[in-house]
């Protein structure tokens, strides 16, 4: 998750980015690196209580790849300053993607 990221979630959320103070905005940040990194840490550890094999591994790590694909294709399509058709055609070049 980069800053862009955080900003485009915290927008969603409803927070008026433009008119959020700068300390604020860089606790967002901060708060949101840490909220990330432990989801990761709680994957882990999950997986290894779990004793996982490398392909189970693997196979989860493919499907969160291809969901968080598909989650973009679908930020593409909402409606921002993108035409019908070029959001179409942005989501369907994310989704080609898992294909290479």
């Amino acid at each position: 998750m980069n800053r862009d990221d955080v900003i485009r979630m915290a927008i969603k959320a409803g927070d008026d980015w433009t008119g959020t103070h700068p300390k604020d905005q860089e606790f967002l940040i901060r708060f949101a690196g840490l909220i990330a990194t432990a989801e990761r840490e709680a994957c882990k550890d999950l997986w290894e209580a779990q004793k996982l094999t490398d392909r189970q591994i693997s196979d989860h790590i493919v499907a969160a790849v291809e969901a968080e694909r598909e989650a973009c294709a679908q930020v593409a399509e909402e409606p921002y300053e993108f035409t019908s058709d070029e959001a179409h055609r942005i989501a369907k070049a994310i989704r080609a993607r898992g294909n290479k």
